[in-house]
């Protein structure tokens, strides 16, 4: 182009450094603003939002602030979309006290923040376990006239029930559904986790049923599984039993990851005919059980002193054909060990 003549002006250069910061070609972006300055073209608020937001995304939030800060030296002012990108930077990289300095900054510039800007706020307060502090966020931004959208009261029902205030989610949920906000299936998702986790599955069945009903594609299998295995890692492996029922009584078929989650919570709180009947009940679903399903019912055995018991479910799991692994042998020799 420079060879055939024709000078490259603001949007060419735009183009340039949009293309490098989208494609994380910083460096290259940051060669394309100075080589633009150079020639004494003036970057605008577009080159330096793209440059901000592509440093920002990489986690050099330090390198976008300077960006935003020459800005005022090339007598620009960063709009909206800057103080987002900005603010999404510091809220990601935990930097909370750049965060809201910049987000009262804003004032200065005479810039409103709209509901993206607070939910940024949100997020990373409710994130860092400031919940208060998000709360406030959401009260102010409400004084100010801006709406919460879906996303908004989506962080704040998760915040809740991960603190395991599952009230106040319930209250803020319902808040959304008055205003004419359409739940969003994450906020279902947090609700049905926190009545998981907090042992009532009816309330967690309701908020099943009432997502399905609106057309949303209900939690997965690996959804209830991850809090069946926190649910046993605690001891906690009735509850992690109902949610087999659970998921059973809503339609969905329990895998053998599932099952297995189960054997091994039976096993770690000594509970041996429980992880066996389980063993049982896997194959009454019509599921075959695998090397590690054998492996963690063995390892409970001798784990108990039951060694003899985990010879025969070796040499069944030898009979039905299933290669032992190496965890299986070491299994086997440390149970031997124990027994003397």
């Amino acid at each position: 182009m420079v060879d055939n003549g024709v000078i490259p002006n603001n949007v060419t250069y735009n183009s340039l450094i949009h293309g490098y910061s989208s494609s994380g070609y910083q460096k290259e972006a940051v060669r394309v603003l100075k080589e633009m300055t150079s020639q004494g073209i003036i970057p605008d608020v577009f080159t330096c939002n793209s440059l901000m937001a592509s440093l920002s995304k990489n986690g050099r939030s330090k390198e976008a602030a300077e960006i935003y800060d020459s800005m005022a030296t090339k007598g620009l002012k960063p709009d909206t979309v800057s103080y987002a990108i900005l603010l999404h930077g510091y809220a990601t990289e935990g930097c909370l006290v750049d965060m809201i300095n910049l987000f009262n900054s804003m004032a200065t510039d005479c810039i409103l923040p709209n509901c993206h800007i607070f939910n940024i706020l949100i997020y990373a307060y409710a994130k860092s376990g400031k919940l208060d502090k998000a709360m406030l966020i959401f009260k102010d931004m409400q004084k100010q006239g801006v709406s919460p959208d879906a996303v908004t009261y989506s962080t704040v029902i998760h915040a809740f029930c991960k603190k395991g205030r599952l009230d106040d989610a319930v209250i803020k949920f319902n808040q959304m559904i008055d205003t004419g906000v359409r739940p969003e299936a994450s906020a279902y998702r947090s609700l049905i986790q926190g009545f998981c986790t907090h042992g009532d599955l009816v309330k967690a069945k309701e908020y099943v049923t009432e997502m399905m009903k609106k057309g949303m594609l209900p939690p997965d299998i690996m959804f209830f599984s991850s809090i069946m295995q926190k649910l046993c890692t605690e001891g906690r492996v009735i509850e992690a039993r109902d949610i087999l029922d659970l998921i059973v009584r809503i339609g969905m078929r329990p895998n053998v990851f599932m099952f297995n989650i189960l054997i091994g919570g039976y096993c770690l709180v000594c509970k041996m005919e429980d992880a066996t009947k389980m063993f049982e009940d896997m194959v009454s679903f019509g599921l075959e059980p695998c090397n590690i399903t054998y492996g963690i019912l063995i390892n409970g055995y001798c784990k108990n002193r039951r060694i003899d018991d985990g010879l025969i479910l070796f040499q069944e799991m030898l009979h039905k054909g299933l290669k032992p692994t190496t965890f299986n042998y070491n299994v086997i020799l440390d149970g031997l060990f124990l027994a003397g």
